[in-house]
C-alpha cells in the first residue's frame, strides 16, 4: 500500500514540473526567421527644441494685400500747357503797379474810395463827396444808396457803408489777383484799379468765368495795350461765355452801352489816379525840401 502511494506521488511531482517546462518554453519562445524577414522597429530620434518646426497648417498666415490694378483711361490725359506771361509794358506811367495795402490805405480817403467813387459820381477826382456820396436813390433798382462806393445793403451811415464795401472789395481784389497769377498776367494801376471798379459794379463780370481777367488776357493777344486792353476787357465781361450773350440790362444790353458806360467810368478812374499821382510828387517835392533845410548849413 506505502509503495502505491509514493509512486502515486512520484507520478503527480513529474506531471506538475513538465507543465511549467512547457509554459517557461512558451513565454521564451521566439520563432527562428531569416534574418531577411527580420524587421526592425523605427528608431525613435528625440528631437531638440531648436529643430522642431510646425507645420504650415499651423501657423496663422498674414494675407497679403490685395494687388489693385489701377483703371486705365480710353485716352491719356493731354499735359496742360504753363501759361506764359505776356508782356504788357509801355512807357505809360499808369501801369505801374500798387502794393494792395496802399491802395486800400485810408479807408474813405484811399485810392480805391477816391477811384471808385470818382467812376460812382460819388466823390471828385480829388476826393471830395459829392452830394451823392451822403445818400440817393440807384437809378437801376431803386435801392437806397449811401458812400464812396454807393453801398445798397444797409449801411447805418455813409461812413459804415465804405468800411462794409472796401472789407468785400478787399477780398474780390484778393481773386482777381490770383486769377491775374494763374493767367501769366502783370496787373499795373490802371489794371487794377478797373478790376476794383468792375467788382463794385457787377461782381460776376469781374470775377466769374469769361470775367475781366479772362477777357483782359484775350485783349493782350489780340495785341491791345494800355487803356484800350482795358477798355476791351471790361466791356467783354459782360458777354456771357455760355450763353454768348450781353448781361447788362441796366446797360441796354448792347455793345454800344455796354462800352460808352465802362469807358466813361474808366475816364473817372484815370482822373482819380493823374490827381494822385500828382500829389505823390507834389509830397515827395515837398518832403525832399524839408530834409534840405534841416541840414545845419
Amino acid at each position: 500500500m506505502k509503495k502505491i502511494v509514493s509512486l502515486m506521488i512520484s507520478v503527480i511531482v513529474l506531471t506538475l514540473s513538465g507543465v511549467r517546462s512547457t509554459q517557461a518554453q512558451v513565454l521564451e519562445f521566439t520563432p527562428n526567421l531569416p534574418k531577411s524577414e527580420v524587421k526592425k522597429s523605427p528608431k525613435i530620434q528625440e528631437s531638440t527644441p531648436s529643430e522642431i518646426q510646425e507645420s504650415p497648417s499651423s501657423k496663422t498666415q498674414a494675407s497679403s494685400p490685395a494687388i489693385l490694378t489701377p483703371l486705365k483711361p480710353s485716352s491719356p490725359p493731354q499735359p496742360q500747357p504753363k501759361p506764359q506771361n505776356i508782356d504788357t509794358s509801355t512807357d505809360d506811367t499808369r501801369l505801374v503797379a500798387v502794393a494792395p495795402d496802399e491802395l486800400f490805405a485810408g479807408g474813405s480817403d484811399s485810392l480805391v474810395a477816391r477811384a471808385v467813387g470818382s467812376a460812382e459820381g460819388t466823390r471828385t477826382p480829388e476826393g471830395g463827396k459829392t452830394w451823392a456820396y451822403y445818400g440817393h436813390v440807384d437809378p437801376g433798382n431803386g435801392a437806397w444808396n449811401m458812400g464812396s462806393f454807393s453801398y445798397q445793403h444797409g449801411a447805418s451811415s455813409p461812413d459804415d457803408a465804405d468800411r462794409r464795401q472796401l472789407d468785400r472789395l478787399w477780398r474780390q481784389y484778393q481773386v482777381i489777383q490770383e486769377s491775374a497769377i494763374a493767367a501769366g498776367l502783370r496787373l499795373g494801376l490802371e489794371e487794377q484799379l478797373n478790376g476794383i471798379d468792375l467788382a463794385n459794379q457787377a461782381p460776376l463780370a469781374a470775377l466769374d468765368e469769361g470775367g475781366y481777367v479772362d477777357r483782359l488776357r484775350q485783349a493782350y493777344e489780340r495785341g491791345f495795350r494800355g487803356s484800350e486792353a482795358v477798355l476791351q476787357a471790361r466791356t467783354y465781361s459782360y458777354l456771357n461765355p455760355r450763353t454768348n450773350r450781353w448781361e447788362a440790362p441796366g446797360l441796354g444790353n448792347t455793345l454800344e452801352g455796354i462800352s460808352r458806360d465802362q469807358a466813361r467810368r474808366q475816364g473817372a478812374i484815370a482822373e482819380a489816379m493823374s490827381y494822385h499821382q500828382q500829389s505823390q510828387v507834389a509830397r515827395s517835392r515837398t518832403s525832399d525840401d524839408e530834409r534840405v533845410s534841416a541840414v545845419p548849413k
